[in-house]
């Protein structure tokens, strides 16, 4: 996905923020600024809400990258329902005014996903293969995405390790889930930034000779 912004604002935020800025003026020419000073206030946090910050994503080979801007809140092994394995998850609470655009946390192939606990899921979940054959999964469990799986596109389309894929919309929390003997990076608490921070490392035994 390409990221397409205008002075650093995402598309989409342009629909919103338009007819803003036409309210503040009509409501400024028909009566007075006291009048346009809430419509005017309001377009502050929009703005804000779709601002994303350019990101140069250096290579990290085997690391699971941050796909949005936020805290770390969880990360321990637990149960993945989703693959019935035992993994990692890493949960980062995002920020209200972080970076607009979802990245990527790996590089690989989008799979698509299904089963009960998918069906019973009150979220959305994207799976990414990596070329060495780790399953990452990203969830939005908490908030809305309006339908859109956090890696949005086509199943089988390459992805990029901090590239942009899909956006945060609503989405209030992320969940990373790893696997098991994956080596965490991040402590509770950790401020982290999106296609920037690593979360964690991929570990591949080395073939014995």
């Amino acid at each position: 996905m390409k990221r397409a912004t205008l002075f650093q604002i995402a598309r989409g935020g342009w629909y919103a923020i338009i007819p803003l800025v036409v309210l503040v003026f009509l409501l400024h020419a028909v009566i007075d600024w006291w009048a346009a000073l809430p419509a005017a206030v309001l377009l502050i946090p929009v703005v804000l809400f779709f601002r994303d910050r350019p990101c140069h994503v250096a290579a990290e080979p085997l690391a699971v990258i941050a796909p949005m801007d936020g805290t770390v809140t969880h990360r321990r092994e637990c149960y993945d329902p989703f693959l019935d394995r035992e993994a990692i998850r890493i949960s980062i609470r995002l920020s209200p005014f972080g970076a607009y655009y979802f990245r990527s946390p790996v590089e690989g192939t989008t799979l698509e996903l299904s089963g009960e606990a998918v069906d019973a899921f009150h979220g959305t979940v994207s799976w990414i293969r990596t070329d060495e054959g780790d399953d990452i999964l990203v969830a939005v469990s908490h908030g809305m995405t309006l339908g859109a799986r956090p890696c949005q596109g086509s199943y089988g389309e390459r992805v990029g390790q901090g590239r942009c894929c899909g956006t945060r919309r609503l989405a209030r929390q992320v969940d990373v889930y790893m696997p098991v003997h994956s080596r965490v990076m991040v402590e509770l608490h950790t401020r982290v930034y999106a296609g920037a921070t690593v979360l964690g490392k991929l570990v591949h035994k080395q073939p014995v000779d």
